[in-house]
């Protein structure tokens, strides 16, 4: 019945045996109409008088039993193993219909082997008559079906690896925080003279705050003396990446402040510097470079744990001339990648805004003013482990066992 188009929700009633009411089949035919279905099989059948009259009282007392059924069906089909006449069958579907049924058939063994025989019911002739197919057959039942089945194994296999992948994430998400990073991917190679001045910073806010800490910031900028300069006149001249590059992460804490409103949240959080660095300037760059590592030597101060970035928010605070050269967003936690954010799927919010960086810029580098990276429907950027399933990077290796001799 499923080899009809013409029906759907095709399922049996009792197919290990019971009372049924007058049909072994529930279906819908076109997709709307309730159809019963009933069997009247007879054993070693041989097309004899006593069989076809055994098929027809079969029919007539499950049509009976079928109609005194709530709701009453719309269409009854009947099959059976007995061959019938044109004559005979339309007689059935007349009687059928006469007790008020919109639709009728009846399906012999004729035309129940027509389906069988070929490409569609090649599987169900395999499956429950244990009919092998021949080589020909096997040709055409793969030329019909042999896509169909590869695609249905290949997205069932992706779908396990999906659900495997996330429950391996969820599991590692219980881990410390060891690292946060942000990857700044340019729209092409730039020359050290073409970069210049730079300053990217990532501003983290934690929705899940642990230990009083409400987020991270963390960034990289051009004059490796920057991170010990208390005032602009302690900055050396070589400014630009070409000259040297630095770096500074910082822990977001509470203070004792009252706290009203997103502004105050920024206003009354304390930056706690965990690290610095310095080092040479770069040749060529095409991509900056932003991590938080919260993996020391031994784990004295608390840390968030993998899980606690989740439904973050996160805002990039770049100078202009970098911000207009930004093509895509990585971010990345532990050995997990969490985020690619491509071009347009962001914009440069030029408003003024005072940017708490703790470092110090001299004025002719704020010329180039300070930008902020927003998400193009959203204020900021925000990872949700709900949506979706951090990709890992690499795959973990299993120790081998030693053979005991």
């Amino acid at each position: 019945m499923r080899l009809d188009r013409r029906f759907s929700d095709v399922r049996p009633r009792h197919p290990r045996g019971g009372p049924d009411g007058g049909r072994d089949i529930e279906a819908r035919l076109n997709g709307v109409r309730q159809v019963f279905g009933a069997i009247g099989f007879v054993n070693q059948a041989t097309d004899s008088n006593d069989n076809k009259r055994s098929a027809q009282e079969k029919f007539h007392s499950d049509l009976e039993e079928a109609l005194k059924q709530k709701p009453r069906p719309e269409g009854f089909v009947f099959f059976t193993n007995i061959n019938l006449t044109i004559g005979e069958k339309e007689a059935l579907i007349q009687a059928a219909k006469s007790k008020g049924l919109l639709y009728a058939d009846v399906f012999d063994r004729e035309r129940i082997r027509i389906p069988l025989d070929s490409p569609d019911g090649f599987g169900i002739r395999v499956q429950y008559l244990g009919i092998p197919m021949s080589q020909e057959e096997q040709t055409s039942f793969f030329s019909r079906w042999g896509d169909d089945i590869q695609s249905l194994i290949g997205n069932g296999l992706g779908q396990i690896q999906q659900s495997l992948n996330r429950i391996h994430f969820l599991q590692e998400a219980a881990l410390p925080l060891a690292y946060f990073g942000c990857e700044l991917e340019l729209d092409r190679e730039y020359s050290c003279s073409e970069i210049g001045h730079f300053r990217a910073f990532a501003e983290v806010f934690l929705r899940n705050q642990p230990d009083a800490i409400a987020g991270m910031m963390f960034g990289s900028t051009d004059n490796r003396d920057r991170p010990k300069a208390r005032s602009v006149s302690d900055l050396h001249d070589d400014s630009g990446i070409c000259g040297g590059v630095s770096g500074g992460q910082w822990l977001k804490k509470w203070n004792s402040a009252a706290v009203e409103s997103l502004a105050g949240i920024r206003r009354d959080l304390e930056l706690e510097l965990s690290m610095s660095s310095s080092g040479v300037g770069l040749t060529s760059i095409k991509a900056i470079h932003l991590q938080y590592s919260f993996d020391d030597l031994i784990r004295l101060k608390a840390a968030p744990n993998l899980r606690d970035i989740d439904e973050c928010w996160i805002l990039f605070i770049l100078n202009q001339r970098l911000a207009e050269k930004v093509s895509a967003i990585h971010l990345y936690a532990n050995e997990y990648k969490l985020a690619e954010i491509k071009a347009p799927g962001f914009r440069i919010d030029d408003t003024p805004f005072d940017p708490l960086v703790p470092f110090q810029y001299n004025s002719a580098e704020l010329a180039d003013p300070w930008v902020r990276l927003r998400p193009e429907v959203a204020s900021a950027f925000s990872i949700r482990f709900s949506e979706q399933t951090p990709k890992r990077l690499f795959s973990t290796q299993e120790v081998g066992v030693a053979q005991v001799k």
